[in-house]
């Protein structure tokens, strides 16, 4: 609904007008009477009326010097001027100020509806127009964002050939013939970048909403561009000298650098940035991080190959560096990104762990959401694996290398016993089978069989429902006993197999 203020300094019009009509039928809330030009423009500053019906001659301010005043303000109030007939010269000087609505005294409430209604018309109009504008410069704004971040993140990823990068992005983007202004603003820590970012934007949606800013932000630096449009920036200078934060512990400082072209700037700033592993852009107010994937996956996936094939893997030098980096990563999709893939790496190539094993952590990892939390567990989890790799001996006596393998091959039997392996299969003494295993597995063979039967049990329950649990038991040993099944498997998982199936197949 909009509003409207009724301003005369004769009460009986003003009062009269103000009842005469019934405001709300034609969407119009009436905010206020006035009885003069001054009570009018206090009443306009107070309530931002869409509509201002007034006399053009009132004592203290005129209609026309309040039409005139209200133009030099930010609002956009729309006038509808009631002046006699002698008067019609005042409100032809009223249009210098893009009034276009006007009634000639004595007016009728007919009248009054009609000019009012085409009023309503214009700010409606007026209100479409507006939003439109302000989505379309919205939407160019995100559009050069958006561009900017991609070719931040191809940039970091590509060999240094930037050149084929902006050429795919010339037609969104002048790379060649606008100038650009580059602030280096020093020492701001990234917990307060998004209160930078903020205030920022305020600044320069106030001071200039019509030219495009970019930040680039890696280690305690903070990168402003944007398109020259003055010769100096005073107001922004002085609003970054006077920009500071309660936990700041180094003051800010800055400095510009003018550039000839867009393409240069930001092959100066990709050259600068392609070392740091989380890269933020600024997204209005907000900060948006663009992981440097490509080279740091490259690096962990030699780390991971070089630590796999080391005898105390988890205090070698390439263990380190592969904790440094997860130390040095601060945004929490990223660290999962990464974690995933050393994982994948850690179960396929490398068989540090099982795929399951794999998949668990992963899905784990994935409800966390505080970057400390996920970094210890994943650490502690590496360190686990390694440390199992490097218990297990690479290799069984021939032995014990049938009882696995028959094992592994007769799990689906609900009797097996290394005492009837050892007798029927091998063709020895149980006792001597027994303790041969147990040395050379460091597990004994009940242990032993109960893992790789929840093992094989994981396996089959990924990609399973929970209508299948009598199948998996039966694949693993349990016979035509499921319940029997989820007590062993909840006693070792802490979960019953129906909902660790639901968990492992995208489940809660």
């Amino acid at each position: 609904m909009l509003k409207l203020i009724i301003a005369d300094d004769e009460r009986i019009i003003r009062e009269t007008i103000s009842h005469l009509i019934d405001w709300n039928s034609i969407g119009i809330e009436l905010a206020g009477v006035c009885k003069d030009g001054i009570e009018a423009y206090n009443m306009i500053l107070d309530e931002s009326p869409d509509i201002v019906l007034t006399d053009i001659k009132m004592p203290g301010l005129s209609g026309l010097e309040l039409v005139q005043k209200i133009s030099q303000t930010d609002l956009d109030t729309q006038f509808i001027l009631l002046s006699g007939y002698g008067e019609f010269s005042y409100a032809k000087e009223a249009m210098k100020y893009g009034l276009r609505h006007y009634l000639l005294k004595p007016c009728n409430e007919e009248q009054i509806i009609a000019s009012v209604k085409e009023v309503i018309d214009d700010c409606y109009h007026k209100r479409a127009t507006h939003r439109m504008q302000q989505q379309q410069k919205l939407l160019l704004d995100n559009l050069h964002t958006n561009i900017i971040s991609s070719i931040i993140n191809e940039g970091v990823a590509s060999e240094g050939d930037y050149g084929s990068i902006f050429e795919t992005y010339s037609r969104f983007l002048d790379f060649s013939s606008t100038g650009y202004e580059l602030y280096y603003v020093y020492f701001l820590e990234e917990d307060n970048l998004s209160e930078c970012f903020e205030q920022l934007h305020i600044f320069h949606r106030k001071n200039a909403p019509g030219i495009p800013l970019h930040g680039i932000y890696v280690h305690n630096t903070l990168l402003l561009f944007f398109q020259s449009y003055q010769r100096e920036y005073s107001a922004l200078e002085e609003f970054l000298k006077e920009l500071s934060f309660e936990e700041q512990a180094v003051d800010l400082s800055y400095k510009r650098v003018s550039y000839e072209n867009l393409g240069i700037l930001l092959s100066t700033i990709l050259n600068k940035v392609r070392r740091y592993g989380t890269i933020y852009c600024m997204n209005g107010p907000h900060p948006v991080p663009t992981c440097n994937y490509k080279s740091l996956i490259l690096l962990v996936e030699s780390l991971c190959v070089r630590i796999s094939g080391a005898a105390d893997a988890e205090h070698t030098k390439e263990f380190g560096e592969l904790t440094d980096i997860l130390n040095g990563i601060t945004n929490a999709e990223f660290l999962k990104q990464l974690a995933s893939n050393i994982l994948i790496r850690f179960s396929t190539n490398l068989a540090l762990c099982s795929p399951i094993v794999a998949t668990e952590l992963m899905l784990e990892l994935n409800q966390l959401q505080d970057v400390t939390t996920i970094r210890s567990l994943l650490t502690e989890k590496l360190r686990e694996m390694l440390r199992e790799a490097a218990a297990q001996p690479s290799s069984h006596g021939d032995l014990i290398d049938k009882t696995i393998a028959y094992v592994n091959d007769h799990l689906s039997n609900p009797n097996l016993t290394l005492k009837w392996i050892a007798e029927n299969y091998l063709y020895m003494n149980v006792d001597y089978v027994s303790k041969k295993f147990i040395k050379e597995t460091g597990s004994k063979f009940s242990n032993f069989l109960t893992e790789l039967r929840i093992q094989k049990a994981k396996e089959l329950l990924t990609g399973c429902d929970s209508e299948k649990i009598q199948y998996v038991a039966e694949q693993v040993g349990c016979g035509n006993n499921p319940q029997y099944f989820s007590q062993i498997f909840k006693k070792n998982t802490g979960m019953t197999p129906s909902a660790y199936a639901k968990k492992m197949n995208g489940g809660s």
